[in-house]
């Protein structure tokens, strides 16, 4: 019933037979795009899908994808029933068997893993990562995402939010820029952040003895800072009670009274006139007993470690960080060069081996940097793989027309 429109293929049961204008459109499967009247650039396979869509840009895959779409474009559905009842929402990524199965007018959301988002409707830019990621009666909020099995399901008009790991999840409704990350961690309330279900958190160590513990590898830096709380900051109290922190590097509440030493005398300290403490004296600042020398390069030396709730890493300048992976003439190792490293050595190339770590620790800074180098790199893979992906896709096409009009040449002598 073509009446407009060239380089279209069907190939089913009803497949694009009431196509009346449209282009570059490809069709398999028993009432593949059956109703189809106008659309481009779509590729529906399977069963029913995209039954009924206008839209342009489609890619439906698996029975039923998105058989209900009707003028929603740009969307990619892989998986059985995966975005069956979209009908105008636009620019999803959608895959797994019944993800993102009651969408329809949502739009901007990336849905991978069976049942993934299976009750979303209108909501919009959520990303959900793994089986029954965002599965939930009630989870259709804006800007989530959730990755790990059963992350989120709970998330009930949630907005906002962020939940990475094995059921991680809200524990009440409603809830507004709220995060919760590890197996099992719960978050109650909105701007907050829970990390693990009753775990101790480690930075820099792989063992933490406390809530969180904080290893620099390096003695006498305990890689805290208080942005907002220095010692120009005058005193808001005059209790005698203070923290400090036992031999094992706790932070303990302590009293004058408990044996503990007043300041120093104030030939050892000065005050700039910009209102910042610093030593009179040119060596560095020492907290600690018995301690007979400090490494170089330090100013200020704690014996057994700080623990501290939160920390916060100077980068010098733009060439610390990892963003010079995507120059035009950064060099990445092949996937090959990369599996030979990995077999012969057991860690990822230019990232320490586990008993470098243990024996010298690690750099916070240069460590994130590190890791943000090899997600760059991981991206870059991708964008190449897609890249050969496309390439054999349409080199598969052009064989699969080359095919169809030989068979058709032979039917007709």
């Amino acid at each position: 019933m073509l009446i407009t429109g060239n380089d279209n293929t069907y190939a089913g049961f009803q497949s694009g037979e009431v196509l009346s204008s449209g282009s570059f459109n490809t069709f398999y499967g028993s009432r593949a795009g059956a109703n189809v009247v106008s659309g481009s650039q779509n590729t529906f396979i399977g069963y029913e899908t995209g039954a009924v869509s206008t839209g342009d840009a489609n890619t439906f895959l698996g029975f039923g994808a998105g058989r209900s779409n009707t003028s929603g474009e740009f969307n990619t559905f892989i998986g059985t029933q995966a975005g069956a009842s979209n009908t105008t929402g636009s620019s999803n990524f959608i895959m797994g068997t019944n993800s993102g199965r009651n969408n329809t007018t949502g739009y901007g959301n990336f849905f991978l893993g069976d049942n993934a988002g299976f009750y979303n409707t209108n909501g919009s830019f959520n990303v959900y990562l793994g089986a029954n990621a965002g599965n939930g009666i009630g989870v259709n909020g804006q800007n989530n995402t959730a990755i790990g099995f059963d992350a989120g399901r709970a998330n009930n008009g949630g907005q906002t939010n962020t939940f990475v790991g094995f059921r991680a999840d809200a524990g009440a409704t409603n809830l507004v820029n709220a995060a919760a990350i590890g197996a099992d961690a719960k978050v109650t309330i909105s701007n907050a952040l829970v990390l693990g279900n009753n775990v101790n958190v480690g930075i820099g160590n792989t063992a933490p003895k406390a809530k969180l513990e904080i290893t620099t590898g390096t003695g006498g830096s305990s890689g805290l800072r208080f942005t907002n709380l220095t010692a120009a900051n005058t005193a808001t109290g005059s209790a005698s009670k203070f923290l400090t922190v036992d031999n094992a590097g706790n932070v303990i509440l302590s009293t004058y009274s408990a044996s503990a030493r007043e300041a120093a005398v104030e030939s050892l300290w000065k005050k700039t006139e910009t209102g910042v403490l610093q030593t009179a004296q040119t060596g560095a600042v020492v907290i600690g007993k018995d301690l007979r020398s400090t490494p170089a390069g330090y100013q200020l030396y704690v014996a057994d470690g700080i623990l501290t709730e939160k920390v916060k890493v100077a980068v010098k300048n733009s060439a610390d960080w990892s963003d010079y992976v995507f120059a035009d003439n950064y060099k990445l190792r092949p996937l090959s060069e990369v599996e030979r490293f990995v077999k012969e050595n057991k860690h990822l190339p230019g990232v320490p081996s586990a008993n470098d770590v243990v024996e010298q620790g690690i750099d916070v800074g240069k460590m994130d940097a590190k890791l943000l180098e090899k997600v760059e790199e991981l991206t870059l893979y991708m964008i190449q793989l897609k890249k050969d992906s496309d390439r054999r896709i349409n080199r598969l096409e052009n064989e699969n027309r080359r095919l169809k009009q030989m068979i058709r040449a032979n039917s007709q002598r």
